[in-house]
């Protein structure tokens, strides 16, 4: 067993190392998005038709017959299509062709040649993935701050977990009526 007490620092990283670790922020931001819209998912639902009444009777009706079935981010995003209102077509089409390129082909896009520059476009491209995946959480925390709302008085009742999501419920408003997370 290595001796850890001398120098507790990792060795440098490597442009492979930092490669993969740029693979791996993307990876989990992707993760986050989809645990995210998973469970908005299963609030809605479970309680829309009883007591938000924000989605469409046609999310309804599909979303009942797939209640039990496992459910992709593709399905997920399909099911919430369904509520125009509610979420921006585009930019989730636009961030589902971004993550399925990053699970399904990334590697042979960027990583099979060993070229330099395609390696960094794949950096580049784990970043900007990592970015849509921020502005997409954000505004689906803001939708579930905006469902919260429902519940209380006011802002200052909210669950501190939810609170902490202020500025999330503004990009959602915002977002709303410019029709387009930026």
């Amino acid at each position: 067993m290595a001796d850890h007490t001398e120098n507790p620092f990792p060795p440098p990283m490597t442009k492979e190392d930092f490669v993969y670790s740029r693979i791996g922020m993307a990876l989990t931001s992707a993760q986050r998005v989809e645990f995210l819209t998973g469970k908005l998912l299963e609030i809605l639902i479970e309680f829309d038709k009883d007591v938000y009444g924000i989605t469409t009777d046609k999310f309804l009706e599909k979303s009942a017959k797939s209640k039990s079935a496992f459910r992709t981010l593709g399905g997920i995003f399909s099911l919430f299509k369904l509520n125009p209102k509610l979420v921006i077509e585009d930019e989730l089409n636009d961030y589902l062709k971004k993550r399925n390129l990053f699970v399904h082909s990334f590697w042979q896009t960027y990583l099979t040649s060993k070229n330099v520059e395609k390696e960094k476009a794949g950096v580049d491209f784990c970043y900007d993935f990592g970015r849509h995946s921020d502005r997409i959480s954000s505004y689906f925390q803001g939708l579930l701050y905006f469902l919260a709302l429902r519940h209380v008085e006011d802002r200052d009742h909210l669950d501190p977990e939810i609170k902490k999501w202020d500025s999330d419920f503004e990009f959602f408003i915002n977002s709303r009526q410019e029709n387009k997370p930026k």
